[in-house]
């Protein structure tokens, strides 16, 4: 099949809205455990894969602006705090058919997609520019765990494990997180036939909320593998789509990048807990020193977190 072609039945399989029970649909009910049944089996099917690498392409929907944007490139994953995203420009602009659609029937206005380089480097988190030769660095220090729940603001703990940006992946490589997550989510089976199904969900946990209000799994059957997956944005005027394509299970350790040359923008810690009264003044006090200037997204929420 032309690659062009699965493309858009892959996007067009996520992009169906799920349904109100009706007569003549299944009783919600019956799709919702029909949904928690096959993400049973596929992560049953899993339990070997402990990590996974391949190559992903991921699309970007602004329905305010009608604007699209692909990026392709690489991820890694061997545990929740040593991982990686890497995203450069698609190569070749997609033919006009396949752009998603205004409600005018005009394609959307296709915009250059990202360049970017996330890991997690067990006490690091690094966001790498190669094109301009930069890093900025954060510290991942942990604090004692509470009993309440984190507030919904609290990205200090969202960005501090992959897993929180990332928890559905190719091979359930952290079964608990995993399993946890499709626990606290409402599903739905939209889609299915002989050889793939689409199930649709929306996180009850408020720190998944916070982050996406809704996702949209395509897996393939005999045996389950995930194609893609979907998260669609607070706002739900944005989404973003991941389709995952040559996967290798359970991969050697890889390299880190070389950065000698590159130039570190910054040095701040990323704090998953706050710590309390007079430790978190002090330790306040300290951070506000590393700061620098280069108005990044990882800075906006090293500002929220103080």
């Amino acid at each position: 099949m032309d690659a062009r072609v699965f493309l858009t039945l892959i996007v067009l399989g996520l992009s169906v809205t799920p349904v109100k029970a009706e007569s003549k649909s299944p009783p919600v009910h019956e799709t919702e455990q029909r949904a928690r049944e096959v993400l049973h089996e596929w992560s049953e099917e899993c339990l070997s894969f402990t990590g996974v690498q391949g190559e992903i392409l991921r699309i970007d929907y602004d329905d305010v602006f009608q604007q699209q944007k692909h990026s392709v490139g690489t991820f890694g994953y061997l545990g929740p705090q040593y991982g990686f995203f890497r995203y450069n420009p698609a190569p070749n602009q997609p033919d006009p058919d396949s752009l998603k659609k205004a409600p005018d029937g005009s394609p959307y206005e296709y915009k250059e997609g990202f360049s970017e380089e996330w890991r997690w480097q067990k006490s690091w988190i690094r966001s790498i520019d190669h094109r301009e030769k930069k890093y900025e660095e954060f510290r991942i220090i942990k604090r004692p765990q509470t009993e309440s729940e984190p507030k919904w603001y609290d990205f200090g703990r969202y960005f501090s494990e992959m897993d929180n940006m990332a928890p559905v992946l190719p091979g359930v490589p952290n079964q608990a997180n995993f399993d946890e997550f499709i626990s606290d989510s409402y599903l739905q089976v939209i889609r299915e036939n002989d050889t793939h199904i689409w199930i649709a969900g929306k996180p009850k946990n408020r720190r998944y909320a916070a982050l996406f209000n809704e996702f949209k799994l395509h897996l393939e059957k005999r045996p389950w593998r995930l194609r893609a997956v979907q998260y669609i944005h607070p706002s739900g005027q944005q989404s973003t789509v991941y389709l995952f394509s040559n996967v290798e299970f359970n991969p050697l350790e890889w390299e880190e990048p070389d950065l000698n040359g590159y130039q570190n923008l910054n040095d701040q810690p990323i704090v998953a807990r706050y710590p309390e009264n007079a430790e978190r003044q002090s330790f306040q006090k300290k951070a506000g020193s590393q700061q620098s200037g280069s108005g990044s997204l990882m800075d906006w929420i090293f500002h929220l977190l103080f």
